[in-house]
């Protein structure tokens, strides 16, 4: 079984490939640029290129499309900023009934969809700062509606990400630590190491 990662508008980087290796199980990455091997500067112009390639709406439905084709074998989903935004919508999916859990990092767009309902576990972890709007009021009006939504003190978006500014080494420490658990609980695929 495996653990599908809905990365932010970075694509894929060397740290979602180390996030993979800590995983201990097989991962389907998905960014949301049609060119994987995409490699950005910086995190602005890395959100212009995801805007120009669709958005949230697009990375959605790439996500569903997914799920749909290898919903199956997929246990867990994880989304980081635009992949947890476009992963929430994707949620929704009849394909997302057979996740066990989803883990959506800072979807700061899940603001625009607070309607949503997923039909999977979902947790939602929130940065307690956020520059384009009130985290803590989100994730109590998430938490109204019956989501788990969670805020994670002193921390800004991105905090899992070394290449964001937000980026917060013990709060990233502390996650990969319960995605692990997380991973060992709900995959029965064997570790990487044994499959090679």
């Amino acid at each position: 079984m495996t653990i599908l990662i809905a990365t932010d508008v970075f694509g894929m980087t060397p740290a979602v490939a180390s996030l993979v290796r800590a995983l201990e199980h097989q991962c389907h990455v998905m960014s949301p640029f049609d060119d994987p091997a995409q490699y950005f500067q910086s995190e602005q112009t890395a959100y212009y290129a995801f805007l120009a390639q669709g958005g949230v709406s697009r990375y959605a439905d790439k996500l569903t499309q997914h799920l749909q084709k290898h919903g199956a074998g997929i246990r867990i989903a994880l989304g980081f900023s635009a992949g947890a935004s476009a992963l929430w919508i994707a949620s929704a999916s009849e394909a997302a009934k057979a996740l066990r859990a989803a883990v959506l990092f800072y979807g700061s767009r899940i603001r625009d969809h607070k309607q949503v309902q997923p039909r999977c576990p979902t947790r939602l972890i929130f940065a307690e700062k956020e520059a384009a709007f009130d985290a803590p009021q989100l994730a109590a009006e998430l938490q109204q509606l019956g989501h788990q939504a969670e805020l994670v003190r002193h921390s800004s978006h991105g905090f899992m990400n070394p290449y964001s500014r937000g980026f917060d080494v013990k709060i990233q420490a502390l996650y990969l630590d319960q995605l692990a658990t997380l991973a060992r609980r709900h995959c029965m695929a064997k570790p990487l190491e044994e499959l090679a």
